[in-house]
């Protein structure tokens, strides 16, 4: 049975399975953990672990040392601050983008939690705790609440992506339960966070037994997933970068690239966010009186116009043309909107 001394010891050396420790180092290691214990204890507790086959000595007196012979469970396994701050932040911004209940993760993070918790006076250990209070990541426009997705769906879909396994899913189109249910057998390649939403990338199998193109499967529509087993192959000509970057899949709709012109209005001396926040690589401005005028190349998309609109009341779309005058039919349909009396029906009553 190991005591929390033994714990100690064998935490510290983990990491390096095969270097020669001195006893010193080792003392070091106990009377740090337990300002309490006497000299004489730190020697007891690494004689302790000889008899139980976790170390082995080489030599005697004060040229002794140890070495570990066996590896520690990760249960065990004690990181150092700064990798526990840096696991449980992971944790925090990152969680659903690693396989959770994959090999050793999650007992890396219990190890994580417990260290930061530790009472004592160690400023380091002090400054991690409260770093993890002190980074936040928020996405742009106001906050929304993210579509519930189930941990059953997202261990099943996670699992299923680390090993590579086909799965069986059923899914609701527009997260209609009742109706519209399609069933699909895939095999995940990637999942995708963007905004309040989880994507699945996936690929199917034709009738030809080539797998077809990617396509998305947002995860809170996920009623059902079955795992299949290995079905389905995973091809090596599938990146993520790429689907992202050239499908542009997830910017709905795209159009091929056109040069987009657009008149920014700058009120009350407020620069606009488009000076520092670039729509391309090859955008470029031309001051003018009241704001500039901007030049980039863009690929018309659902994403684009929802931009354009949010910034309809200071961007002015000059070119192009069939873009403008889209941008402009959608503003007088809400104009005609908002300038309607609103019924007593919607307004309801007391």
């Amino acid at each position: 049975m190991l005591a929390p001394e033994h714990e100690a010891v064998l935490n510290a050396m983990a990491p390096s399975l095969g270097r020669w420790w001195t006893s010193g180092e080792l003392k070091e290691v106990v009377l740090g953990r337990f300002p309490n214990f006497h000299e004489r204890k730190a020697r007891r507790t690494l004689s302790a672990l000889e008899q139980m086959r976790w170390i082995e000595r080489d030599g005697m007196g004060p040229a002794t040392r140890w070495r570990l012979v066996r590896r520690v469970p990760a249960s065990m396994k004690r990181p150092s601050v700064d990798l526990a701050l840096a696991l449980l932040k992971l944790q925090q911004l990152a969680q659903h983008h690693l396989p959770q209940r994959m090999g050793e993760l999650e007992a890396y993070f219990d190890s994580a939690a417990a260290v930061l918790a530790e009472s004592s006076a160690d400023s380091r250990l002090l400054s991690a705790r409260a770093w993890m209070g002190k980074t936040v990541r928020l996405d742009a426009g106001y906050p929304l609440l993210a579509p519930e997705v189930s941990p059953g769906i997202f261990d099943a879909v996670l699992t299923a992506l680390y090993r590579d396994e086909t799965v069986a899913i059923r899914y609701c189109k527009d997260g209609q339960r009742s109706g519209g249910v399609r069933e699909y057998i895939v095999l995940p390649y990637a999942i995708v966070e963007k905004g309040p939403c989880w994507y699945l990338v996936v690929r199917g199998r034709r009738s030809s037994s080539i797998q077809g193109d990617a396509f998305l499967i947002r995860c809170d529509r996920i009623i059902e997933v079955r795992n299949l087993g290995h079905v389905l192959k995973r091809e090596d000509d599938f990146d993520l970068e790429a689907f992202i970057r050239d499908d542009r899949v997830l910017e709905w709709f795209p159009e091929p690239p056109v040069l987009l012109e657009l008149r920014i209005h700058e009120r009350e001396g407020v620069a606009s966010q488009f000076r520092s926040v670039r729509l391309a690589s090859d955008q470029r401005l031309e001051d003018q009186a009241d704001g500039f005028v901007l030049w980039a190349t863009v690929v018309p998309s659902v994403a684009l116009r929802h931009l354009l609109l949010q910034h309809a009341p200071s961007v002015e779309v000059i070119s192009p043309v069939e873009l403008r005058e889209e941008i402009t039919e959608l503003l007088d349909m809400a104009l005609r909107r908002y300038k309607s009396a609103v019924s007593t029906s919607v307004l309801g009553s007391d």
